[in-house]
């Protein structure tokens, strides 16, 4: 009787512990410098976007689109790649209206992070 009480708790203790659905990946966390999510172009209708970017696994790549697109205007495969902390520095130019960025930061285990950032046009 004892035994068979183990070997149904040892079944159901495994049964449970691999039913347990897997955490999803860690996202990136992205900073803005000031942390305000908008600024606006100079007179040339340039903008720097600054901020920094951490993540648990090291960075695969960061995109930026215009809102509304889901091709991106630039994509950042190299500065980023590999490094877990990350200080990013993106001119953007041609603003001649308001226009919302999106930052796409990916890192290796897959794990996403999509945030926004208005630029409004030079005044």
């Amino acid at each position: 009787m004892k035994a068979k009480f183990l070997l149904f708790f040892a079944i159901t203790s495994v049964l449970f512990f691999s039913s347990c659905k897997k955490d999803s990946p860690a996202k990136p966390q992205v900073s803005f410098t000031g942390n305000l999510a908008e600024g606006t172009a100079n007179g040339n209708g340039e903008f720097t976007l600054t901020g920094h970017i951490s993540s648990a696994s090291s960075l695969s790549k960061v995109t930026l689109r215009i809102k509304g697109y889901e091709q991106p205007f630039f994509v950042d495969e190299s500065t980023a790649k590999n490094k877990n902390e990350y200080d990013y520095s993106y001119l953007i130019t041609g603003i001649t209206a308001d226009v919302t960025i999106v930052m796409d930061v990916y890192n290796q285990d897959g794990g996403k992070t999509s945030v926004e950032f208005l630029i409004k046009k030079p005044v």
